[in-house]
């Protein structure tokens, strides 16, 4: 008997391992070929430009290795890890020509290079490519002794350049993929994570009165969602920058950026506010005592009720920034929202009344069922798709009233130099005439 439940055990483990991995190669696997040959072809190119600048003995695979640095996932970062590797080089080789004049190869000369190259890389600010300083110095004086410092120096720094001139030009001749699917992943993600956590406490209410343990575990989980946000907001920084001097922008007309980002202040707010709710349900259960034993089954049921549609309205909230950042259109999410808020409101207001016409003897009682009322006005506020839709129709505005202002800045600008030169002739008078006659 143990062994075919082991057996089966491994089976379930074996098809879990299969349908995950199908999974990541099916969300995954375009974008990871595309990449790798990127970086294939960019160290191939680069090393044959290097050889056709007469860089073959040694094999110029410094020039393979830059550019494969050099080609980051965005193009800003290419260009500035580009800047940062060619002085990186530069600095350590011009360390290594000053030593080599000066002093021999040994233990003591090595730690005097290695050091300097360190803190004049701290001084440059080269950041990742600082320890390329030292590198660079220790790869010319080792060679250098045997083949000359000097030609060694040259085609190490002659390298440098031709692979980061490769690494930067297979990004403006294939521009890499703004990744906007998988900051949006990220954003829905935290969604369904404050809507499962909404979920739990829906179901732990309805079962009883929640205990000071069950209280504390739900504020322990609202406080570790706050503790996602920075992922996410890394992830919305990394699209901000590959939109920037990406060619693929320009082909497409989504502002997927400002959507996400907003998307993602929204569900901050919420995962704050489902904090201080938590917060308030721990305190007042630890102060009470047996006083919340008293909810009965009708408030807890309509406690539920509540936590569930805020659920659903958080989850479909996560969809529509999908679809607004990666579809088509958003219209049949934006719908979804509006019915899923309209009857967390139509239960808002069962709510609200239950609770005024039916006032609890216990205190502690009417401050928790005061606590998540405000927690859902407040969620609502955060999650109104009108208001959403407002602040959308707001940005548009404002991009399209910014290019209009600096395309008139710029017509005036160059009305003013037109205008302005036949006065500037006219003042300055001709320049290659005979000088005038003296009275």
């Amino acid at each position: 008997m143990t062994v075919p439940g082991r057996s089966a055990r491994w089976v379930r483990a074996l098809r879990r391992f299969a349908g995950d991995t199908a999974h990541r190669v099916r969300e995954r696997g375009r974008s990871a070929v595309a990449r790798a040959a990127r970086l294939t072809g960019a160290a191939v190119a680069a090393y044959v430009a290097a050889q056709a600048f007469g860089l073959r003995n040694p094999p110029p695979l410094i020039a393979a290795l830059t550019a494969l640095i050099v080609v980051q996932v965005t193009l800003t970062s290419t260009l500035v890890h580009s800047l940062q590797r060619v002085l990186s080089v530069v600095t350590g080789v011009s360390l290594a020509l000053l030593f080599s004049s000066v002093v021999g190869l040994n233990w003591w000369s090595l730690a005097l290079i290695v050091s300097a190259s360190i803190v004049v890389g701290q001084l440059l600010r080269l950041g990742p490519q600082l320890i390329e300083v030292p590198i660079s110095a220790m790869l010319v004086l080792g060679v250098g002794f045997a083949a000359g410092a000097e030609n060694v120096a040259a085609d190490r720094i002659l390298e440098t350049l031709v692979g980061s001139a490769v690494g930067v030009l297979v990004n403006l001749v294939f521009p890499p993929a703004v990744q906007v699917r998988s900051a949006a992943a990220a954003v829905e993600r935290l969604a369904e994570d404050i809507a499962a956590l909404l979920d739990a406490a829906a179901a732990g209410i309805e079962d009883s009165p929640p205990s000071v343990e069950l209280a504390g575990r739900w504020l322990d989980d609202a406080r570790r969602l706050n503790r996602h946000v920075p992922r996410v907001d890394r992830a919305l920084e990394h699209v901000e920058e590959s939109r920037q001097l990406n060619v693929r922008v320009a082909l497409d007309t989504r502002a997927s950026g400002p959507s996400l980002r907003d998307g993602l202040d929204v569900l901050e707010h919420c995962a704050v506010t489902l904090r201080g709710l938590f917060r308030s349900l721990y305190d007042t259960r630890r102060a009470a005592g047996s006083d919340l034993d008293g909810l009965d089954e009708k408030t807890r049921s309509l406690h539920a009720d509540l936590l569930h549609e805020l659920a659903t309205v958080v989850r479909a909230f996560g969809r529509l920034l999908t679809a607004e950042s990666t579809g088509p259109g958003p219209q049949q999410e934006e719908a979804d929202l509006a019915a899923a808020l309209q009857r967390l409101h139509a239960g808002r207001s069962r709510a609200a009344d239950l609770l005024m016409s039916d006032p609890q003897d216990s205190p502690a009682i009417g401050e928790v069922n005061t606590a998540l009322v405000l927690a859902v006005d407040r969620m609502m506020a955060e999650l109104d798709v009108v208001e959403h839709a407002r602040l959308r129709e707001e940005r548009r505005r404002e991009a399209a009233r910014r290019r209009t202002v600096r395309a008139v800045g710029r017509l005036r600008s160059t009305g003013r130099q037109l205008a302005d030169r036949p006065r500037l002739r006219r003042a300055t008078g001709p320049t290659d005439g005979p000088p005038a006659a003296a009275d």
